[in-house]
């Protein structure tokens, strides 16, 4: 499953355009909050590149509702794969 363009637009504006990672684990103290760029969505490199991201995958019970996906820059991203 896959979140809507709608869901996706609605976490982006939440985010501010930044990453909201909160994983210490990725090497920052708190939110991440690097800057992302719109168009640079799915892209594995660049500045910006960014992803929308499941906080709990649908295989685990989570769902494609707001609530669940979160904007993370693709360092963050590619981290929790």
């Amino acid at each position: 499953m896959a979140f809507s363009d709608e869901t996706v637009k609605q976490a982006w504006e939440r985010a501010g355009g930044k990453c909201e990672c909160p994983r210490t684990t990725h090497g920052h103290v708190g939110r991440c909050n690097k800057t992302l760029s719109w168009d640079n969505r799915g892209r594995e490199s660049g500045w910006g590149a960014w992803e929308a991201h499941h906080r709990v995958s649908v295989q685990s019970g989570g769902s494609d509702a707001l609530s669940n996906c979160e904007i993370l820059c693709w360092d963050c991203h590619s981290r929790t794969l």
